[in-house]
């Protein structure tokens, strides 16, 4: 008797959780603002939940390979959506900071298994188009979700807002019980890496993957005769590019609508700008293919870099020269699309697919624990660092360093681009 397949219709249970969790970071921030909190205090935030997720994507990729898959993901749905509404009824900045914690922490629970039910519960030969269509309804979800709470934001209070993307989690819950398969083949985590399409939307939902925790030689990969070699530099130097990346991202991501909101802006508007930038993100991964097929995956990548790096720098330079409302909302609307957008999902496309050659050659283990391990130090200092930056040298300024990390990863992708392979 052969294995059961199933439809990939399971994938819709999926939507009210997606649309919750779109705007959910900038809805944290904003409500830490509200209370009183200050720069200092999102990073705080932000920080810590990165860090959490780091470890709960190695905890709970382990144990995907131990316990029933569907009951992980519900387990996941369920606490998460707990957690919001709990979230909602807060007052204490210190309590959203481990709340939120403790969150990103169960939300990687669910990251995995997702991944890998495809795998299990459709044909081989439908797999691409089944992760398309999970990758599409994943970023419709977010955008609705941005798109809805900007509406909201003009009627109700934030802990509303909060409470309602909570519910929404529980309805992916109460639809996930019925609708997720458990499926009868036990699928290997090491299956993500080897499909690309598998590979690329686990690295969307958490950009660490530890199938082995890497030792201390696992980091000999950098030493400085590696580096001087043409033969062996594409990995290190793919690595501390992706590292450069995620510290910059960081400190970008972390401070910018808390950035927006002292600069005057309603909290509908700051949602609208990030709408308008997650749908410049969803027409992007559908060009990136076309970009990298013509250019190639290391041009394209720092292209998108230096587009990536010029807007902020000019987001930067604008907030320091006029900082008014105005140059705010223009500044949001056509440069932080391209930062967030264009620049973002063609930078995400080809890097992963340079990633995933690395791991399919055979490398796994001694360089992808080494890439997750560096991503996730670059993911927790960027926002870290960011606070004080922004104490320090104010918003404008923190923007530019940012814009200028990413200017200089430029060269990095360059020399990668002469490098053989």
């Amino acid at each position: 008797m052969g294995i059961k397949l199933y439809k990939d219709n399971w994938m819709y249970a999926l939507i009210p959780y997606n649309i919750a969790m779109g705007p959910l970071s900038t809805l944290i921030t904003l409500q830490i603002l509200r209370l009183g909190g200050n720069v200092i205090d999102v990073a705080y935030t932000i920080s810590l939940a990165n860090l959490t997720s780091i470890i709960g994507s190695l905890i709970w990729g382990f144990a995907a390979d131990y316990f029933d898959r569907k009951k992980q993901i519900l387990l996941s749905l369920s606490t998460v959506g707990l957690t919001l509404v709990a979230i909602s009824y807060t007052k204490s900045i210190s309590l959203i900071e481990i709340l939120y914690s403790i969150l990103s922490f169960l939300n990687t629970a669910s990251s995995t298994p997702l991944s890998l039910l495809i795998m299990s519960t459709v044909r081989k030969d439908l797999w691409a188009s089944s992760y398309a269509k999970l990758n599409y309804l994943s970023s419709v979800g977010y955008l609705i979700g941005l798109l809805g709470s900007s509406l909201l934001a003009i009627y109700f209070k934030l802990d509303f807002i909060v409470i309602l993307m909570g519910i929404l989690v529980l309805i992916s819950f109460g639809l996930s019980y019925y609708f997720i398969p458990k499926p009868e083949l036990h699928i290997e985590r090491t299956a993500l890496l080897h499909n690309l399409e598998s590979f690329l939307i686990r690295l969307k939902q958490i950009p660490t993957i530890f199938i082995h925790f890497p030792s201390k030689y696992s980091f000999k990969i950098f030493s400085l005769s590696r580096l001087k070699s043409l033969v062996s530099a594409y990995v290190p130097l793919l690595y501390i590019g992706m590292f450069l990346f995620y510290i910059a991202s960081g400190i970008f991501n972390t401070e910018y609508p808390a950035g927006l909101k002292e600069g005057g802006l309603s909290n509908s508007l700051i949602l609208i700008i990030f709408s308008i930038g997650m749908l410049f993100q969803i027409i992007s991964y559908y060009l990136s293919p076309r970009f990298i097929n013509k250019l190639g995956k290391a041009r394209t990548s720092w292209i998108s870099l230096l587009m990536r790096g010029s807007s902020y720098f000019i987001i930067g330079l604008l907030t320091v020269i006029i900082a008014n409302k105005i140059s705010l909302i223009l500044s949001g609307i056509i440069f932080y699309p391209i930062a967030a957008g264009l620049a973002f999902s063609a930078f995400y496309t080809a890097s992963s697919i340079m990633i995933f050659e690395i791991v399919k050659s055979g490398k796994e283990g001694s360089t992808l624990g080494v890439y997750s391990t560096l991503t996730g130090i670059a993911m927790t200092l960027g926002s870290f660092v960011s606070g004080y930056m922004v104490r320090y040298m104010g918003f404008g300024f923190t923007y530019i360093i940012a814009g200028i990390i990413l200017l200089f990863n430029v060269y990095i992708f360059k020399t990668i681009e002469r490098l053989p392979r």
